[in-house]
Order: C-alpha cells, then sequence, then structure tokens
C-alpha cells in the first residue's frame, strides 16, 4: 500500500485508533465524561479527516475497500448520526459514571468503523467482515442497560433474525461465486449468471431488505425499537439503515440488464407493500418508539423507489434523490430520538415513549415541542421543511420514467402518514395539568440539536443550498 492510499485511509485509522485509546481510558480508569470527551473528539477528528480527504474519483486502496464519492457522501451521513448519539448519550444516562457508560461509547466507535467500511466496501470479504462489526456492536447497545426486560428481549431477536438475515446474505454470495469465480463485486454482477445467479442475488437483497426493515421481513422492527434504550435506536435507526441502503444502491447500480427485469418487479412489490404497510399500521399506535418503527418501514420503502429506478440506469438524479432522501430521514429522525431522550432516563423502568406522556409538552417545554414539531413534518413531507425537497425529488424520479404504481403508492402513503403524525403533534398542544419530565441542561447537546433543527428548516427552504453541491459531492471528478 503507497503512503498515498494511507493518507486516504486516514479517517478509519483515526477511528481505530480512538477506539484503542478509548479502550485503555476503559481498562485504566473508568469515567463516563473522559469517554464522551474522548468519543466526540474521536468522531469530530474523523469527520474533520473525511472532509479534508473527500474522494474526488473512484480510487481502489485494497483489495476488499475503495474510496468514491458516493461512499464518502453516505460516510458524511454515519458521522452525523454517530455525533448525535455521543452528543445524547450524556443527559440521557444522567452523566453519571455507570458501568456501563464507557462501553457504551466504545461500542458507538465500533459499530460507525464497521458502517464506514461498509459503505466502502468493494469485495465480498469486506462487506460480511463490515456488516458484522456493525451488526455485533450494535446488538450490545440494544441491551446494554440488562435492568430492563424488553431490551433484552429485543437484542435477543435481532440476534437470531440478524444472524439468519447474515446467514442468507452468505448463501447468496457463496452461489453468486460458485457461478462466476469471482469476490468483487462489480466482476461478480458484470455478466448475466443465470437462473442459479439470480437466486443468489435474491438471497442476498433478502438480507440486505432484512438489515432495512422491508416488508415482509420487517416483523422484527417494533419489537426491537420498542425495547432497546432510546439512544440505541436513534443508532438503528439512522447509522445501520444508511449504511445497508448504500451497500444495496451500490449492488442495483451493478445489476446487469438481464437481471434487472425480474429483480425489478420484486423490489417493486416490496417498496409497496413496505410504504403501505409500514402507514397503515402506524395509524394504530400509541407508543412513539412502535410509530417509528412502522415509520421507518414505509420511509425504507420509498427510499428504495430510489435503488430501483437505478437498475439498468445511469442518471445522476438517481444518486442525488437517494442521497438527499436518506439525509432528510437521518435528520428527522435524530430529531424525534433526541427530544424523546432528553425527557427519559436511563435508569428508569422505562423510556418516555407514548402520546399521553408527552400531552401537553408545548406549555412546559416548548422549544423541545417545536423541534418534535418539526421533525414529524418533515417525515410527513410537508413544505418548508428538507423531508419536502426529499419527497419532492422521489416522485420526480418516478414520474419521469412513468413508474405510475410507485407513484401511486407513495402519494397514499404520505397521506396516511400526515394523518397519523399531525395525531402527535395535535398532543403537543393539548392543555394538561400532570407535570411532564425535566429536560435535561447539557448545553453541548442542545446546541447540536438546535443546530440540526435548523439545517431542516434551512434546507428546506433554500435546498440549492445543498441540492447545487451535490452533485459535486456524489460524482466529483
Amino acid at each position: 500500500m503507497s503512503m498515498h492510499e494511507l493518507w486516504l485511509l486516514s479517517p478509519i485509522i483515526l477511528l481505530g485508533i480512538g477506539i484503542l485509546v478509548l479502550m485503555l481510558q476503559t481498562s485504566w480508569k473508568r469515567n463516563a465524561n473522559l469517554a464522551r470527551g474522548l468519543a466526540l473528539m474521536t468522531l469530530l477528528i474523523t469527520l474533520v479527516a473525511h472532509l479534508f480527504f473527500y474522494p474526488d474519483h473512484s480510487q481502489t486502496l485494497t483489495l476488499l475497500f475503495e474510496h468514491e464519492p458516493v461512499g464518502g457522501f453516505f460516510s458524511l451521513l454515519l458521522l452525523l448520526a454517530s455525533l448525535s448519539v455521543a452528543f445524547l448519550q450524556g443527559p440521557y444516562s444522567g452523566g453519571q459514571s455507570r458501568e456501563v457508560s464507557e462501553e457504551f461509547y466504545l461500542l458507538l466507535l465500533l459499530s460507525t468503523l464497521g458502517a464506514m467500511l461498509l459503505v466502502m466496501a468493494r469485495h465480498v470479504a469486506g462487506v460480511l467482515i463490515s456488516i458484522e462489526l456493525m451488526s455485533l456492536a450494535m446488538l450490545a447497545m440494544l441491551a446494554y442497560n440488562r435492568q430492563r426486560r424488553d431490551s433484552l428481549e429485543g437484542a435477543i431477536k435481532y440476534l437470531l433474525l440478524s444472524g439468519a438475515a447474515t446467514s442468507l446474505m452468505l448463501l447468496g454470495f457463496g452461489i453468486l461465486y460458485a457461478v462466476t469465480g469471482h469476490l468483487l463485486l462489480a466482476e461478480m454482477l458484470a455478466v448475466d449468471p443465470g437462473l442459479p445467479g439470480k437466486a443468489g442475488l435474491i438471497l442476498v437483497v433478502a438480507a440486505l431488505a432484512f438489515k432495512l426493515s422491508l416488508v415482509p421481513l420487517h416483523f422484527w422492527t417494533p419489537d426491537v425499537y420498542q425495547g432497546a434504550p432510546l439512544n440505541s435506536t436513534l443508532l438503528l435507526t439512522t447509522l445501520s439503515k444508511a449504511a445497508v441502503f448504500a451497500l444495496l444502491l451500490k449492488l442495483m447500480l451493478m445489476v446487469p440488464q438481464g437481471l434487472a427485469g425480474d429483480l425489478t418487479l420484486i423490489l417493486s412489490w416490496m417498496a409497496i407493500a413496505s410504504m403501505l404497510t409500514g402507514n397503515w399500521l402506524a395509524l394504530q399506535q400509541n407508543n412513539l418508539k412502535r410509530l417509528m418503527a412502522y415509520s421507518a418501514i414505509a420511509h425504507m420503502g420509498y427510499v428504495l423507489v430510489a435503488a430501483i429506478i437505478a437498475m439498468g440506469q445511469d442518471d445522476d438524479l438517481v444518486l442525488e434523490t437517494a442521497a438527499y432522501y436518506m439525509l432528510a430521514y437521518l435528520i428527522a429522525s435524530i430529531l424525534v430520538f433526541s427530544v424523546l431522550a432528553n425527557l427519559s432516563q436511563l435508569d428508569a423502568e422505562k423510556d418516555v415513549d407514548r402520546t399521553d406522556e408527552i400531552r401537553g409538552l408545548f406549555w412546559q417545554h416548548p422549544w423541545l415541542a417545536v423541534t418534535l414539531v418539526l421533525a414529524f413534518l418533515s417525515l410527513a413531507g410537508m413544505p418548508i421543511t428538507i423531508g419536502f425537497i426529499g419527497k419532492f425529488y422521489l416522485l420526480t424520479l418516478a414520474v419521469g420514467l412513468s413508474a405510475w404504481w410507485l407513484v401511486g403508492a407513495m402519494l397514499v402513503g404520505s397521506a396516511v402518514g400526515l394523518y397519523y403524525y399531525l395525531r402527535v403533534i395535535f398532543v403537543l398542544f393539548d392543555k394538561t395539568d400532570r407535570s411532564l419530565p425535566t429536560a435535561k441542561s447539557f448545553y453541548l447537546s442542545k446546541i447540536w440539536l438546535g443546530l440540526i433543527a435548523i439545517s431542516l428548516l434551512t434546507l428546506g427552504v433554500l435546498p440549492g443550498l445543498l441540492g447545487d453541491q451535490l452533485g459535486g459531492l456524489l460524482f466529483a471528478g
């Protein structure tokens, strides 16, 4: 490996060094605040290094990984999600030195490392190593509050079902390797591998569909979301989804014409079912975690539309649409879970996650209520929010290619989604005599939350601020 390639890998190397330093700190002197500071410093340094060495063209770094613009943009999204979790963990855990505090930050950095490697993967071994590093670290984070039975139950479900999904992926890649004789993703999918190859590719896509909570492989999502601590749920719904979708999008761009037809049909039905089923089941939810779980199912159905259209298309708008929509989804999800984390406590038997528990929030914590309103309006795709621009991108793309079934499902799903998002918003303004939990006073977390809320509005009112630069970020050089 040349020195130039080492410089390009510096964000990954710096993140790895931060993990080692945090591990040594934990073994030498336990201090939750110090661990949090080291984690934040590591993520910020990694972000700066990634911006400095942002890829301007596709370049092979090792046999397993590559440095290219699309992966670079998704890595920025991953670091945004990880920084949000690190900022929120202090208020959520009460800032006290707990047995699990230091380990949480270590697991956070490990899952971030796995996610960043996943979006850079170009080889089957790179995919499997990265996705397992991310998933296993995240699994421990789902169950790190061992006093909650729901957390343990959700983690066990995720362990068993995620293991089954990874087995499907391994089997699918094995079939593709047996047919093509290649392990590099581009070479493996360069030619039509025939019927066995189609079966192998479908198994790989099914495994990724499980990770993305797409119907009919969505059944684990509500229970895991409800049981996990809020900060772990935030990481699962942002970092995991963005990294796996980046891999799926990469595979769809490589699929040859001979495979595109059958796969398009399968994924189209999955997208339609996810949009309609996710929104329909969310109508019945009074638990905000479960509501966000079904909302995630629906939104992954929306963004899957871009991956479907990516097959057999050489259109920059496809990648711009996928990137913008995923950014919009991540920002809104971060805000929703951040507000709930500011009202909840890790030591409590359960989180503040029911609509009745936030009734009248506006009258006691107006800034949190306004933040939550903006987030739900963005998820609903309302104007002046970034979510509206994301859905406008998707509809423009689908209408331009006459994908009318997908357009119809998107419109119906959005209408249903607007109803249950507004139902939660109305609850925030109800009058109540009950005292709500006190919001935590960690100023760095509040500043970070405010910056994300401002970006949601700014990119919704002035989409050109990012839209004009998005092409350069995704197709530089």
